[in-house]
């Protein structure tokens, strides 16, 4: 019995020590693996970022960032697939898990933080008709036009055509709001990004009906697609009471507790509560996207002001560079899966023209839109400025394809319902319609800006940044007194939102902030947002406080010499006084606007 027991255990021992040398030496590999794709990724970054820097400074503005991002990711790729390093590429493959998790939540929370809210929320209207009225027009036209179309090829159903429909109706116009020039219209930048920041959650929510549309119970028909739209609404409405609901906390916490390393503590928590938005959204079956961009707007809007100086600058730059990175991981990825998905992918070069066709005839929906709001404003007894025919185009033209339209297309391959050959089909289709759409809609983009008279055929705009995105980086600062004249011009309904911004600044902050006004509202839209003036920022400067620094640099000029011989003793006074004058006027006119 003794040596029977001995021997099993001797047994035991030896299987078990056999054991751990294999789960020990799969640690190993799993290591190596995850170091080579981090130490390929970054280094990639790093070569993409100098491509470009080299670019910009040759004045090439034909190839964007995220052009040259994805063509060094499919060079990666067809060197990576002929060493034969990975046998099933897994090392350059997207994970979905990763893009949803890691890398889509710093890209939008950094939209909503730094966003302009004034210019966002008085086109909020235009805005959420294109993103949702516009997607599931988009989704229904491009789903049939690509039916019909795929019964000359490969059939796909009519099921998995809207798939294809909702999952390739997010847009991504990164390149052509990077090359607007600096004098473009406030609001049409807006428009175009504001459509795209929405609708790619509207294609999310469609994404996930249609694919359980393959479900053997469900039945397609009139009352589910009614079902989806409301749906889709309560859905949005949803996910935007939780990012208001978790930024008011955050806003709450850092109106009443300071702490001694207050920048590090308040940067923690700003990250930790957004990301908190995100997940908390998808666990109450929600959208993470919509909660954590408006989660972002809330918390610029209500906890900015209570945080520390030091963490108001830092979040900036922390917010940018987070989201920087992951964009560029996003589209390394989307040129690395050119190449290594391999037989998870099929590419038709009919099927791919067929789907750019649609997608061009499916937004379409830009011109209705735009058409049926320019026809109210003719209406309207607050009357807005109409939206020109080439700003229309515009909007139309910079539909581009991107991120989430890939990472989407990468999760229907999990999909365990659909054929295979199905996913391949869509899912080629899905990666070079985005890659054709940024290569070459992108390449067009300085052209069509001439055309359309937008920007000036050579000149030095692109040497600056376009003026919705410097705003935007400014982290919401106010516009100066001729932007608020646009903005005037603009908005709809001014007296909805002077009424909002009124009981918002009566009822909400007084309860979240530590600001007594809000910073950013310009007074010509909202007369009682009016600043203190150790508030006050230069690009708002009144026009008594203009007229007083010309006054000084005039006498300062005077002094110097420069202007004695032009102006004398009696000219330099008679501007003296004619200074004093006005600056009394406008004092004047300023105390009667704020009472």
């Amino acid at each position: 019995m003794t040596v029977i027991h001995t021997s099993t255990d001797t047994v035991v021992a030896t299987n078990s020590s056999g054991n751990s040398t294999v789960i020990d030496q799969f640690v190993h590999e799993s290591e190596h693996a995850l170091f080579i794709r981090a130490l390929l990724m970054l280094s990639l970054i790093l070569i993409s970022m100098n491509i470009n820097g080299f670019l910009h400074k040759i004045k090439f503005h034909y190839l964007s960032e995220t052009a040259v991002t994805i063509l060094l990711g499919l060079v990666v790729a067809m060197a990576w697939t002929t060493i034969s390093y990975d046998a099933t590429n897994a090392d350059i493959q997207l994970d979905s898990d990763f893009f949803y998790m890691v890398l889509l939540p710093p890209i939008i929370f950094e939209g909503g933080y730094t966003l302009q809210r004034v210019s966002f929320f008085s086109n909020i209207l235009t805005i959420l008709s294109l993103a949702f009225a516009g997607a599931l027009y988009s989704t229904f036209i491009c789903s049939c036009m690509m039916y019909f179309f795929s019964q000359f090829v490969y059939p796909w159903s009519f099921v998995e055509s809207l798939v294809f429909g909702s999952l390739i109706s997010s847009t991504d116009p990164v390149t052509v709001l990077s090359l607007l020039p600096p004098s473009v219209d406030r609001r049409l930048y807006m428009i175009i990004f504001g459509e795209s920041a929405l609708n790619d959650a509207v294609a999310i929510i469609l994404y996930r009906f249609f694919t359980g549309l393959a479900d053997p119970k469900m039945k397609l028909g009139i009352g589910p697609f009614i079902t989806s739209v409301f749906a889709s609404a309560a859905v949005f409405f949803g996910s935007f009471l939780v990012g208001i609901f978790v930024a008011l906390i955050f806003a709450k916490i850092t109106k009443h507790v300071k702490m001694e390393e207050g920048s590090v503590y308040e940067m923690t928590m700003l990250i930790l509560f957004a990301y908190i938005s995100y997940l908390l959204a998808d666990v109450l079956g929600m959208t993470g996207i919509i909660s954590i961009f408006f989660c972002g707007i809330a918390m610029a809007h209500y906890a900015a002001g209570n945080l520390s100086e030091e963490a108001r600058n830092a979040s900036k730059v922390t917010l940018r560079l987070l989201a920087f990175m992951c964009e560029c991981f996003i589209f390394l990825y989307l040129g690395l899966g050119l190449l290594s998905f391999g037989n998870k992918a099929t590419y038709d070069p009919i099927m791919i023209i067929f789907a750019v066709i649609s997608i061009l005839v499916s937004r379409t929906h830009v011109f209705i839109i735009l058409g049926i709001k320019n026809m109210l404003i003719r209406h309207q007894k607050e009357k807005a400025t109409p939206i020109p025919f080439n700003q229309q185009t515009l909007i139309w033209f910079s539909g581009l394809r991107g991120a989430v339209a890939f990472a989407l297309g990468v999760t229907f391959l999990e999909h365990p319902v659909f054929d295979t050959n199905i996913k391949a089909s869509i899912f080629g289709t899905t990666v070079m319609v985005v890659v054709l759409t940024v290569l070459v809609i992108g390449g067009l983009t300085p052209y069509m800006l001439v055309w359309l008279g937008i920007s000036e055929p050579e000149g030095d705009e692109h040497e600056h940044k376009s003026g919705g995105e410097g705003d935007e980086e400014e982290g919401g600062e106010g516009p100066d007194e001729d932007d608020e004249e646009e903005l005037m011009g603009n908005a709809e309904n001014k007296s909805v939102f002077v009424w909002l911004q009124n009981f918002d600044s009566t009822f909400i902050r007084p309860h979240f902030t530590n600001e007594t006004v809000d910073t950013f509202v310009p007074k010509a839209l909202f007369p009682k947002a009016t600043l203190p003036a150790d508030l006050e920022t230069p690009k708002r400067k009144s026009m008594g406080s203009r007229v007083s620094g010309s006054y000084r640099s005039l006498h300062k000029k005077s002094v110097d010499g420069g202007l004695n011989g032009d102006l004398g003793e009696s000219g330099l006074k008679h501007v003296v006084e004619k200074t004093a004058e006005l600056r009394e006027e406008v004092i004047d006119k300023d105390k009667f606007e704020i009472e």
